[in-house]
């Protein structure tokens, strides 16, 4: 009965701690998006479900691009509304390059999906693609023939990075439609997502410093990184994003893009979740993109996907090793800073059952994103070197 009790007050002192930390810095006022809109948000989440998606009407969408399009007041939150019992929260940003940039690296069937959101999405893969185990398309090639809308549907699994809040990250299944498209004469891809059931149960995980510096943790253990609540079993109950991506007429490419996004997460089937966590996770989101889609050394396409085809060819023992230089490093660097998390490093990986329940898709995540912060200057040749080493690379040039 008294650790009934104790978990109870530690639940209590959680939901006023976000809600304090999430109140102090907010915006002027919340805006709800105009109904409107709404017809077509319900539609494109609508084509998630795969035998909606093979009678696609444009005409449906045009209020959901014309508010992307349409000019706003920064100091407003603005969020769409037509979920029951979800917070939800809409974020837009702009990308100074051509959408056939963005499709050369972030939907490029040769680099894996999370690759622009490494903030974000720890992993990311299709395991299915119209309705079958086939590979991903060249959507960049198709960007000369949009006389009608390219669709490309199918089931992605998605791990994400720690929450900021709680360090919990966990792992679901999207229902995944991609529709490339012109509008009024300009190249659009809207993506759109609806995940398929509750997540797994939530995992201990760590922000390791900054977060820019995309250093993470996951423990594999269950429950929340926090001070009284490792006990708690929390989930994703539900997610939907309708992501729109329109090209911009000007001097410069410009792709102007907005994300409508709704989650409910928690524990105990209560939503932990307000509109300004969305708003402050889509931030992170675009910054990172931007980060990386704007970055000037960043190489040609063809580049990433020869380091990716190299990651693949690794097999289950050589990516164990790499990653276990990869942790000891971690714990190296961030062993004597309590408050990012040193010490559930050491106690993780003080023996290789760590890295036995790690899976082939999460040990390779490592290796890309160690590749694309090495690209963008977050760690040099000899960081990368223990993971891609140039023995690495002549091997797989030479066959």
């Amino acid at each position: 009965m008294a650790t009934q009790l104790i978990r109870y007050i530690s639940l209590l002192f959680v939901i006023v701690f976000i809600s304090i930390t999430m109140a102090s810095d907010g915006f002027g006022e919340d805006v709800q998006i105009s109904e409107p809109v709404n017809p077509g948000l319900n539609y494109l989440l609508s084509l998630t479900e795969p035998a909606r998606s093979q009678n696609f009407d444009s005409g449906m969408i045009e209020e959901v691009i014309e508010f992307v399009l349409s000019s706003k007041n920064k100091n407003t939150l603005y969020f769409p509304g037509n979920r029951t019992n979800i917070a939800s929260a809409y974020h837009e940003f702009d990308i100074h390059k051509d959408l056939k940039h963005i499709l050369n690296i972030g939907f490029n069937p040769g680099i894996p999906p999370f690759i622009l959101s490494p903030s974000s999405v720890r992993l990311a893969y299709w395991t299915e693609i119209n309705g079958k185990k086939q590979l991903f398309p060249d959507l960049s090639s198709m960007l000369s023939r949009l006389d009608h809308p390219i669709i490309v549907t199918g089931v992605e699994h998605e791990e994400i990075t720690p929450d900021l809040n709680t360090g919990a990250y966990y792992g679901y299944d999207l229902n995944r439609i991609l529709i490339l498209l012109k509008y009024q004469g300009r190249p659009a891809l809207i993506s759109v997502s609806r995940q398929k059931n509750v997540s797994d149960v939530g995992k201990k995980g760590v922000v390791l410093g900054k977060d820019e510096n995309w250093d993470y943790f996951y423990s594999g253990q269950k429950g929340l990184n926090k001070p009284g609540l490792g006990w708690v079993n929390s989930y994703m109950y539900d997610s939907y994003t309708v992501s729109v991506f329109i090209e911009q007429d000007g001097a410069g490419p410009l792709v102007h893009c907005g994300v409508y996004k709704w989650l409910r997460a928690g524990w105990a089937d209560m939503n932990m979740v307000q509109n300004q966590h969305i708003y402050k996770g889509l931030q992170r989101y675009s910054e990172t993109v931007k980060e990386i889609l704007e970055h000037p050394s960043l190489p040609e396409s063809v580049k990433i996907v020869e380091i990716f085809s190299i990651i693949k060819t690794f097999s289950a023992d050589e990516l164990r090793d790499k990653v276990r230089k990869y942790t000891n490093l971690l714990a190296q660097k961030y062993g004597n800073d309590t408050s990012s998390g040193g010490k559930l490093i050491a106690e993780t990986i003080k023996d290789d059952s760590y890295l036995s329940q790690l899976s082939q898709y999460q040990m390779q995540s490592v290796l890309a994103v160690e590749y694309i912060k090495f690209l963008l200057g977050k760690n040099t040749i000899q960081d990368i070197a223990y993971f891609i080493s140039s023995a690495d690379i002549n091997r797989h040039r030479k066959g």
